[in-house]
């Protein structure tokens, strides 16, 4: 039996995650709404679970906390972007959400650079 590491596991849920975050129209909320509703992979909900995890893989010792990791740190700041999004898109204030989007957007760049995986504007050319 082939064992993938933690690495390997979860690269390709984040990702699909992260293709679904850059095709989003941040201006409609219906799409961002189904985006952040969404348990699929490519949705937040498991791009949530496997980003966090992948950023957690970086590990490089036990007895470290995972919260003082470079990787989780940059997770946390995206994610609590997302977190503003969540917030614009209860209001439905589309300026918020829009802002929200943009802001984690930026934050993305550095999480992924983290995680070993290729920038934004490389992924958006895939």
């Amino acid at each position: 039996v082939y064992l993938l590491s933690a690495k390997q596991r979860y690269n390709e849920r984040v990702l699909a995650g992260i293709k679904s975050f850059l095709a989003l129209d941040a201006t409609d909320l219906g799409q961002v709404k189904a985006f952040i509703e969404s348990s699929e992979v490519g949705g937040w909900e498991d791009f949530s679970a496997a980003g966090y995890l992948l950023a957690n893989a970086f590990r490089t010792s036990s007895s470290k906390p995972p919260d003082a990791l470079p990787s989780v740190k940059k997770w946390k700041a995206y994610a609590k972007d997302i977190e503003k999004l969540k917030l614009g898109l209860s209001k439905k204030d589309s300026k918020k959400v829009f802002s929200a989007y943009t802001d984690a957007e930026e934050k993305l760049d550095a999480y992924l650079e983290a995680v070993e995986l290729p920038a934004v504007m490389e992924l958006k050319q895939m």
